[in-house]
């Protein structure tokens, strides 16, 4: 075979190599992939055409796959790539602080607290206004003159003697029934009667300058305006009343201050008063008295009861009274014994 002198393509003048300089086709003759030549001869082209520029083989091209069934099969497109999907990482939470801690305790301890101080707070209120009442100078008075005890307060549960808490209960006594003597055979028993007293107050003068004493017989003279009288708070102290011989009493009483009124001073209110007694009579008998604010007797039934003493027991006394008239003394005017000799 003849090599052609021109590029059977693009008739570019070939030189030395198997592909043509100026398209890159392969040289019939030179590379084995060229078609062979033709016989027709090539027509150069004009002369007054300029060359296209030269163009050197690039050895990276592909080589031109020749036409018909004589080049190489085909390669087999590539095989496709099955990508398979990766998990996504599992998300991280954000970090949190640590879990909020339950209160402890109970949640009701606050509200329990706040109720008893409020039930604390109106006990303390009460009692100073129960305190208070009773011991001014404005309390009331009755048609007589006699004062009336303005608190509403309950007495208070009567207590033992020895000042402890355990109190008093009223109680029947060892001795057998006492029949009641006849009404006609009652007669006042004071008189006759002799006291004992813990203690007796030092005298003093009125305001007429007159001496005043204070001995345990001014309870039984039958004499408001004399009274016995004791230092100080009288709260357990106990008086002995000696008949002299066994009566059968039905009543018992007092008046339980210093009924003695001298001008504008009112000694009843000055001085502390007797709010409870209880009386005790031989066979172990007690019976408890409540007394309010008078100054007249206050008599109590207690009978027929045989007995030849009575004791006296100091339950409970007032504060003493207020302003310039009060006094810290405890005070009996009068006592009283009603019954028949046994």
């Amino acid at each position: 075979m003849t090599t052609p002198t021109h590029c059977t393509s693009c008739g570019h003048e070939l030189g030395v190599g198997r592909f043509c300089t100026n398209c890159g086709q392969p040289v019939p003759g030179r590379h084995p992939e060229a078609a062979p030549a033709t016989s027709a001869p090539v027509v150069p082209p004009p002369t007054g055409q300029l060359p296209p520029a030269a163009r050197y083989p690039l050895y990276a091209d592909a080589p031109t796959a020749p036409p018909g069934p004589s080049g190489p099969p085909p390669a087999a497109p590539p095989a496709a790539v099955t990508q398979v999907a990766v998990p996504a990482p599992p998300s991280v939470p954000p970090a949190q602080g640590p879990a909020p801690r339950e209160r402890s305790g109970t949640p009701w301890l606050p509200w329990l607290l706040g109720v008893v101080v409020l039930a604390l707070v109106a006990g303390i209120g009460a009692f100073l206004l129960v305190s208070a009442g009773g011991d001014g100078d404005g309390d009331a008075t009755d048609g007589s003159g006699q004062e009336q005890r303005t608190d509403d307060a309950d007495p208070t549960t009567p207590q033992s003697p020895d000042g402890s808490d355990e109190p008093l209960p009223d109680s029947t006594g060892t001795g057998g029934p006492v029949e009641p003597p006849a009404t006609a055979d009652l007669r006042d028993l004071t008189g006759t009667a002799k006291a004992e007293v813990p203690a007796t107050a030092p005298a003093s003068r009125d305001r007429q300058n007159r001496p005043v004493t204070y001995d345990a017989g001014n309870m039984l003279d039958g004499k408001p305006r004399t009274a016995w009288r004791m230092p100080g708070d009288g709260t357990g102290a106990t008086l002995v009343f000696d008949l002299g011989k066994e009566i059968v009493l039905t009543e018992v009483g007092l008046v339980n201050g210093y009924a003695k009124v001298d001008g504008g001073d009112n000694w009843y209110r000055g001085n502390r008063r007797i709010r409870a007694v209880q009386w005790e009579f031989d066979d172990g008998t007690r019976i408890t008295q409540e007394l309010g604010d008078r100054q007249s007797v206050q008599l109590q039934p207690v009978g027929p009861v045989a007995t030849t003493r009575v004791v006296l027991h100091l339950v409970e006394v007032s504060a003493p009274g207020k302003g310039p008239n009060g006094r810290d003394f405890t005070a009996i005017s009068d006592v009283r014994f009603r019954g028949a000799p046994a």
